[in-house]
């Protein structure tokens, strides 16, 4: 299952002063959201924390939607539900919130701007390579991961694995800026779609290795041990899909569709058995 994370974001301070520091350009040259509301930036944030977690996606998207009623040009708040809906192919969804974060009328910053045009060219052709877009959000803000991300979500969309991947090690490899809160992120853990990247192209013990670091990294969410068992399908070793299945449903058993995918591959595994 190809759904994304990315790292916790828990800072929330004054609109004064959050109106001001996310209409700059920052110091340390990390990437910006705009928006003169408190309220919007607290239910996006809260909207951002827990995008990565399987069970917490419908929420996320709530908080998002929600934001954008606090502040209807919440630009990246459109921009999140736009690339969601996007990535899982819900093309109603994903025109409404690029109309609508398109018509946002707010000043911009350097970066939003260019991801404004990646989603108007994605608006008129879905298969449209945004990469060009991407390397210049990497030049604007060399030191910040999330431009990396961004790019390497780019190359993804557009199944050009092979410069995803040293995209997204690069990202995985860098330190979060400490004004993460800033950044326009996408719900993205770059080692998620570095393993995927890895496993569409044949590389399977890189794969391997880069769902052992998610899970690593996240070893209380259910999307690493689903992405690890996803290896196991393709490598057709059922027992231990079934296994890393199980480890995901158990850490929250109202997510049914870990178990469904437990049984999946462990009636394979028994199929097999029986022949």
């Amino acid at each position: 299952m190809k759904t994304e994370g990315i790292n916790t974001v828990g800072l929330i301070i004054f609109s004064i002063l959050l109106f001001i520091s996310c209409n700059q350009e920052v110091k340390d040259g990390a990437m910006t959201v705009t928006t003169n509301s408190e309220k919007a930036l607290e239910l996006y944030q809260k909207g951002y924390e827990i995008a990565y977690g399987v069970v917490e996606l419908d929420k996320a998207v709530s908080f998002y939607e929600q934001a954008t009623k606090e502040d209807t040009n919440f630009f990246m708040a459109y921009y999140q539900l736009a690339t969601y809906n996007l990535f899982h192919n819900n093309d109603k969804e994903f025109e409404e919130n690029v109309l609508a974060a398109v018509q946002c009328n707010t000043e911009l910053s350097k970066g939003e701007e260019i991801q404004k045009k990646a989603l108007k060219a994605w608006l008129k052709n879905r298969n449209t390579n945004n990469s060009n877009l991407g390397l210049q959000l990497v030049e604007l803000y060399p030191n910040d991961p999330d431009a990396l991300i961004n790019l390497g979500f780019f190359y993804y969309m557009d199944n050009d694995y092979i410069n995803a991947i040293p995209t997204f090690e690069k990202a995985n490899s860098m330190e979060r800026l400490d004004n993460k809160y800033c950044g326009p992120k996408l719900a993205i853990v770059p080692v998620c779609l570095l393993g995927y990247s890895y496993l569409i192209t044949g590389q399977l013990d890189n794969a391997k290795t880069s769902f052992d670091n998610y899970i690593k990294q996240f070893p209380d969410e259910q999307n690493p041990y689903d992405c690890k068992a996803d290896y196991f399908m393709t490598t057709k070793e059922y027992d231990e899909a079934y296994r890393c299945y199980m480890t995901a449903y158990k850490i929250d058993t109202t997510f049914q569709i870990f178990f469904q995918r437990a049984l999946e591959a462990k009636n394979l595994y028994d199929s097999l058995q029986i022949k």
